[in-house]
């Protein structure tokens, strides 16, 4: 005798009504467009502060642009990410990158083939993807999405970067509350899990009030160098 027999038609309209609240209570997460300021400082060989100017913007033929500009008097950084998003799932279509210190240029492009998995560097190389992958800032759009949906603990995302896909993952180390020149902002605070060994640290911490955009990162390398910010202004 089936399941459904014995279930009584009580049962299943009671059933019925409670899935039908289910889907319309059920959240809804997306990225929403802004403009944030935040203050930069970086210390490699050359030490300087400036301003990163990040926005998402929303573009005509369904992609958003995530776009960083980071620029001082000796040197300037754009990064950029066109991406699609389907089901609170972000999908990297073009990234680029542009490093300028005192004249000498540095760049990576990826273009992203999802019809066919396959990425394509700046030298032309091509290289397979996997499910998922992320270029080097689209993931952070990608733990703010999930941070929404109430992922805590540990996060995994392939990365592309220059010719080969490798996995990045994250650890929650707690919550906290930071100051920036925006107030104090309650926060959750993540690390970079590089293995136990690793030399190079980086922390990022996602306003809880903000949609859980980043109000900090901070990196520290081996030898010294590091790269932090702050969030200054957001509109």
């Amino acid at each position: 005798m089936s399941l459904q027999f014995l279930l009584s038609k009580s049962m299943l309209k009671r059933i019925s009504y409670s899935a039908l609240l289910a889907c319309i209570s059920l959240p809804s997460y997306a990225l929403e467009a802004y403009q944030a300021t935040y203050t930069a400082n970086i210390k490699s060989g050359l030490s300087f502060s400036g301003t990163l100017k990040r926005s998402l913007s929303k573009v005509s033929d369904g992609q958003w642009l995530f776009q960083d500009n980071i620029s001082s008097m000796l040197a300037s950084i754009e990064e950029s990410s066109n991406f699609t998003i389907d089901d609170n799932k972000i999908q990297p279509l073009k990234y680029h990158y542009l490093r300028k210190v005192l004249g000498k240029k540095k760049k990576r492009d990826i273009s992203f083939d999802w019809s066919k998995e396959t990425a394509v560097n700046r030298d032309n190389q091509s290289f397979a993807l996997l499910s998922g992958t992320q270029d080097s800032i689209s993931y952070q759009l990608q733990l703010q999405l999930d941070l929404q949906r109430g992922v805590r603990g540990n996060f995994s995302y392939p990365i592309a970067k220059r010719g080969a896909v490798s996995n990045i993952k994250f650890v929650q180390v707690g919550r906290e509350v930071i100051d920036t020149p925006m107030g104090k902002l309650d926060s959750i605070k993540l690390k970079l899990d590089r293995g136990a060994d690793a030399k190079r640290v980086t922390y990022i911490w996602f306003s809880t009030k903000h949609n859980f955009i980043i109000s900090q990162l901070q990196q520290t390398e081996a030898d010294g160098k590091s790269y932090s910010i702050v969030l200054k202004k957001l509109s």
